[in-house]
């Protein structure tokens, strides 16, 4: 009985444990596009016209996370983030933080309108991001920042 009530004081006494991750991939952002267009027709009418609207924009980055006793953050690839931002250093807070045996779910909280859903399989290693900006997947590796090995 005293060895349990042991064990539960220092369990209760130790360090919050975080998951740190690293992420390479590539994604697709929406980027806002305007043409002008010029029409005529067989009777030797003209007009011209704007259109207004998104492209695709694909691109390859880095994203870092951590994830420690429900809260939070990441660090989205620069190309997703609209112009109107939160954030502390480029780092976002995460928000109803879901971690499981086998997934890692949250929002991504970049503005007020503006909430990419973030997913992590812990099986797989594969996270995914989307939302209005546009989407991101990639495969992520833990790592300790504290002992983390300098290239060079």
């Amino acid at each position: 009985m005293i060895s349990l009530m042991l064990a539960m004081i220092m369990v209760a006494d130790a360090p919050p444990t975080r998951l740190d991750l690293v992420c390479l991939g590539a994604g697709s952002a929406n980027k806002p596009d305007n043409q002008s267009v010029y029409a005529t027709d067989s009777y030797g009418n003209s007009a011209w016209g704007n259109v207004t609207g998104n492209r695709s924009v694909p691109f390859d980055d880095q994203v870092n996370l951590w994830v420690a006793e429900g809260d939070g953050r990441i660090r989205m690839p620069r190309v997703m983030l609209p112009l109107l931002r939160g954030g502390e250093d480029g780092w976002f807070k995460l928000k109803n933080i879901e971690v499981t045996q086998t997934a890692i779910t949250a929002s991504v909280a970049v503005n007020v309108i503006n909430n990419p859903k973030m997913r992590v399989d812990r099986l797989t290693g594969l996270i995914s991001l989307s939302g209005k900006a546009g989407n991101y997947t990639g495969e992520c590796q833990a790592y300790d920042p504290a002992n983390a090995q300098r290239r060079f």
